[in-house]
């Protein structure tokens, strides 16, 4: 099957959760990022799954509709960027009902996914995506070592691959970690491809690619701007300061190489959706 799905988190850099978004000045948007991107998807040919923050997505309806018409697969990332498992079950079901109007006007009747803030999802909340009609989430990361990122229970659910889950129609795409020395590191991360020496992400991605049939990256317009490094609060701690700006300058060139390296491996490139639909048409 070998599969590469690339994916867009849609949110600003005042919406990453080691700022306060209050002490931010959110006139210092890096969203052309996200023209970076599509730019660069036309360039290379390629798909890619978008998953937009709703105060986003209703202020860009045409635009996200234009990309639906080029063949991408945009779904939800929650209204405002706050971390399902800060909200109540209640709370969430608000928050992704909010979202749905503008996924509708985006997608039409055709379906759509979801991913969680900071991967923070659990089953009881994965269950309430489910039941909201959305038809895949990707919001499962297997890195416990993560202080923001939830953990899902993935029982009753058919292993279709590695990292692939089904469920009644509805998928769970689990983000790549690959296991070194009994722990699980993630290598499929924007800041990963920007903060990691391209030789040691070379070599994590291809022992990956060995043994896995998907390698699922994730990525956000920070870190495709080209525009300077905003000013950032003055509560910020030099170490956020750095895994927040190191790198953006080759975070482009860095793409282009990590696709050349899928492609000379023989992956194919497709979106959640369309690998959605794959599955279900199969079982």
């Amino acid at each position: 099957m070998k599969k590469v799905i690339l994916s867009l988190d849609v949110e600003d850099w005042y919406h990453l959760d080691y700022f306060q978004r209050f002490e931010c000045d959110e006139s210092q948007s890096l969203l052309d990022g996200l023209d970076v991107y599509v730019d660069l998807l036309h360039e290379l040919s390629l798909p890619s799954s978008f998953f937009v923050l709703g105060e986003i997505a209703e202020t860009k309806i045409d635009y996200f509709k234009r990309l639906v018409e080029l063949g991408h697969d945009v779904g939800s990332h929650g209204w405002d960027h706050r971390r399902p498992m800060t909200l109540s079950p209640k709370d969430f079901k608000t928050d992704l009902n909010r979202c749905s109007k503008a996924m509708r006007e985006i997608n039409g009747d055709s379906g759509f996914g979801y991913r969680a803030p900071c991967f923070s999802l659990d089953r009881e909340r994965l269950n309430i995506v489910k039941e909201l009609g959305f038809i895949y989430d990707s919001s499962r990361i297997d890195f416990g070592n993560h202080p923001l990122y939830g953990s899902i229970d993935m029982t009753g659910y058919n292993v279709e691959a590695n990292y692939v889950y089904e469920k009644d129609g509805f998928i769970e795409f689990e983000v790549t970690t690959l296991p070194i020395l009994g722990k699980n590191i993630p290598i499929s991360g924007g800041g990963y491809l920007r903060l990691f020496p391209w030789t040691i992400m070379k070599q994590l991605v291809t022992r990956h690619l060995k043994k896995n049939d998907i390698y699922i990256l994730y990525i956000h317009p920070f870190e495709l701007s080209k525009l300077a490094t905003p000013n950032v609060p003055n509560s910020t701690s030099s170490l956020t300061e750095f895994r927040f700006g190191h790198g953006r300058k080759q975070v482009v060139e860095r793409l282009k190489t990590l696709v050349d390296l899928l492609r000379s491996n023989g992956y194919d490139f497709t979106t959640f959706k369309s690998l959605q639909e794959q599955i279900v048409m199969a079982t």
